[in-house]
């Protein structure tokens, strides 16, 4: 299997690649795996413009024509996707939120269902669980499964055995979920409970409501169940249903207001 490891770390020999490489000998414990290995500090992407063109237009419509399709073919074509980040001021790099800021869209029409991911992260100290958190809503809202989550700490001092040790039992059991997720097939038709159900709906509804202004979502959502063939229960419709109707009453004053008359 390909595994597609994006590293967001500047430095290209430090502790989130050190720490990726220690997992990928992990994996090849495991199984026939092929890493491949993309430094966002290599890849020409230059910073997202805020120019909100790829979220209502499509992607298409981004000013920026660099690595950004190239990096999204190589996450499509990979079995897996690990994504690497040093813990840089309680989050993830500037180099990684800018690959993040790039595929905005992806939150509206989530492009990598079926696939798998892992996270890891590296810290001095502090931050690891809100840098993995983040991470794990951002590839989730992506269409991705996250099987595994790892934080390794790396203090600029040498490490006790104690460190040592709740590293590399971290990094195994990450590694372990990991290949259980990878090797397990999805299954042809899966149930989806309220909770997803509700999340897609809202924004399928909205792209209805607002087809004018969101004219990429209104097309993408249209005519679609759900994002993938699923089973979805009566029970969850119905409740689905009732529930759609008290939120956009309580979201009546944020929809698209009339022009006033002038």
């Amino acid at each position: 299997m390909k595994i597609l490891t994006i590293i967001g770390s500047p430095r290209k020999k430090g502790n989130t690649y050190q720490a990726a490489r220690q997992l990928e000998e992990e994996m090849k414990k495991k199984g026939n795996y092929k890493f491949e290995y993309l430094f966002l500090k290599d890849a020409n992407l230059e910073p997202c413009r805020g120019c909100f063109n790829c979220v209502p237009n499509g992607i298409e419509f981004c000013p920026l024509k660099d690595d950004r399709e190239i990096i999204q073919e190589k996450m499509l074509e990979a079995d897996g996707l690990v994504i690497g980040s040093p813990v840089y001021v309680l989050t993830v790099s500037a180099l990684l939120k800018n690959y993040i800021d790039r595929l905005a869209y992806l939150c509206h029409r989530p492009e990598y269902h079926g696939k798998k991911a892992m996270l890891l992260c590296t810290t001095g100290g502090m931050g690891s669980k809100e840098t993995l958190n983040y991470m794990e809503t951002v590839v989730e809202s992506w269409g991705y499964k996250v099987a595994g989550k790892c934080d390794l700490t790396k203090a600029p001092w040498p490490p006790t055995n104690g460190l040592n040790k709740k590293n590399t039992k971290n990094l195994e059991k990450s590694a372990h979920d990991f290949d259980k997720s990878l090797k397990t097939p999805n299954k042809k038709k899966q149930s989806v409970g309220l909770k997803d159900y509700m999340g897609f709906r809202i924004v399928q509804t909205i792209s209805q409501n607002a087809n004018e202004y969101l004219p990429a979502d209104y097309n993408f959502y249209s005519g679609k169940e759900y994002y993938y063939p699923v089973q979805i229960g009566f029970l969850t419709k119905a409740l689905t249903g009732i529930l759609l109707k008290v939120i956009f009453f309580m979201m009546r004053d944020l929809g698209p207001g009339e022009e006033e008359n002038k």
